[in-house]
């Protein structure tokens, strides 16, 4: 009898033990979700909700994509020691229903960095994409509508749009991969009717839509009977090390819609007579990117003209050129501030054999709709990680309470652009500071999306340059910081 009564009490104490432990799971979570609710209910989104479309979000236009994408940035920027920035966009690709590349990305690299490097140089990046509202919006097949069209990011060069009413288009564009040239993704559609190309790096530079020679034109605009199109993209590929360099890249002849195989001849108009020909031949229509060099001692405008005639069966004669085009560049040379070429750069400071702090600044212009609509974002991003050797001897990022990061925008400087002329470093502009630190995360980032500057439709600005302190600071002594500074032309 007393044997039943003590068998009889432990399993009382037991069961209390089990429910306690219930409760206690259950008032975690219920705290989890407060701090959620919280969060969410403190930042209401200022636009309609996107939809699902085929597993990729769907926005009406480039207006809603944009305040979606800045809801994101707002979501994530306030610092919160319960929750990370993770925490925070899985509750809203949740809600939504979509299936993220940040997720996807934040996955794979987590099982990775539980298993650790052999070095912290070895550490990667989540994505190529380094936004996280960006990652945020796009599927696992780097995806989103927007309008009438489907975005395709491809890589870091190339982003397509297909318009949506063409799927089996965009499946021909998914199957060439990650590594597709230009002509691999212009070959698919040669009316240039359906297809366009954008390069996120370059953001005045767009291939793919009927007459549009020089960057500028209406997607689809029809050709008439009797005349002769000319298509791609004259700008100039700046580097600090060689400021000349100038790309004419996607050119292609057409004839009512039908592309042409073509002689081509482009006159550098650089003062030395310099001039190349090219000639396509059989099922070639795509000029292959020619670079030409102008002198980078100082800035000036040039005016380049490609002039090319048809081979096929619409040649207008031996003599006459069926097409004549003029363009504008202006070369940025090594006088206009560019000191050093240190874009989106990482950089590491060694705190001791255990412990290295990395940071890494990036200024970008990008367009979100990439085929000529609305205007160019222009951002100031700076984030910041500590990586450590465990417990294993291996390296990996390190992720726990004690650690604080911090990213502080000590100062920059921007200059403002009036309609389409180039940056002549007027009307500067000085951003405010600014310091955000996050506790319990392996990374912080910070992004401050500078807009247009909208003085009238067509501002934008242009950075000279833009300096972040990246900081580390553990309840264990583990502390450091350094600066940053990147220099944008002009």
């Amino acid at each position: 009898m007393k044997t039943f009564r003590k068998q009889s009490l432990m399993v009382l104490g037991l069961l209390f033990f089990l429910l306690s432990c219930e409760d206690e799971i259950l008032k975690q979570k219920n705290d989890e979700k407060n701090v959620l609710s919280r969060k969410m209910s403190s930042l209401s989104l200022p636009c309609s909700v996107p939809v699902l479309y085929n597993g990729m979000l769907a926005f009406e236009d480039e207006k809603q994509f944009t305040c979606y994408y800045n809801y994101l940035n707002t979501l994530i920027a306030t610092p919160d020691d319960e929750m990370d920035e993770d925490d925070f966009l899985a509750e809203v690709e949740q809600y939504v229903g979509v299936s993220s590349l940040r997720a996807d990305a934040l996955a794979k690299f987590e099982q990775k960095n539980a298993v650790g490097w052999s070095s912290y140089q070895e550490i990667p990046e989540e994505h190529w994409i380094t936004s996280t509202a960006l990652r945020s919006i796009l599927n696992t097949n780097r995806e989103v509508k927007i309008g009438g069209y489907i975005l395709r990011y491809i890589n870091p060069d190339f982003i397509a749009s297909v318009k949506d009413s063409q799927p089996e288009l965009l499946k021909k564009v998914e199957a060439l991969g990650d590594n597709p040239s230009l002509e691999d993704i212009l070959n698919l559609d040669l009316t240039r009717e359906f297809i366009s190309v954008t390069s996120p790096k370059i953001y005045t530079r767009e291939f793919g839509t009927i007459d549009f020679a020089d960057a500028k034109g209406v997607r689809g605009t029809p050709v008439p009977l009797g005349r002769f199109s000319l298509s791609g993209t004259v700008y100039q590929n700046f580097t600090c090390s060689n400021p000349g360099t100038v790309k004419f890249e996607g050119f292609t002849l057409s004839h009512m819609a039908v592309p042409q195989r073509a002689k081509y001849r482009i006159e550098f108009n650089d003062g030395a007579g310099a001039y190349t020909e090219f000639t396509l031949g059989p099922n070639q229509y795509i000029l292959p990117v020619i670079e030409h060099v102008y002198p980078g001692t100082t800035s000036m405008f040039y005016n380049p003209v490609v002039k090319v005639k048809s081979l096929g069966s619409f040649n207008s004669g031996p003599i006459t050129w069926d097409m004549t085009r003029t363009f504008q560049v202006y070369v940025k040379g090594m006088n206009e501030t560019c000191t050093m070429d240190a874009r989106g750069g990482l950089q590491d400071l060694v705190i001791n054999s255990s412990n290295v702090l990395r940071g890494k600044a990036d200024y970008y212009t990008w367009k979100p709709f990439p085929f000529g609509l609305g205007g160019a974002i222009s951002s100031l991003a700076g984030w910041t990680e500590l990586h450590h050797i465990d417990k294993n001897g291996n390296w990996n990022r390190r992720k726990d309470k004690k650690t604080t990061l911090c990213v502080k925008f000590l100062g920059s400087l921007m200059h403002q652009n009036q309609g389409s002329t180039p940056y002549f470093c007027m009307d500067p502009i000085y951003p405010y500071l600014e310091y955000e630190c996050r506790s319990n995360t392996n990374q912080k980032r910070m992004e401050k999306q500078m807009g247009q500057y909208n003085t009238n439709t067509r501002a934008t600005a242009a950075m000279s340059y833009f300096t972040v302190q990246h900081e580390v600071g553990t309840s264990d002594g583990v502390k450091g910081y350094f600066k940053q500074t990147i220099y944008g032309c002009p």
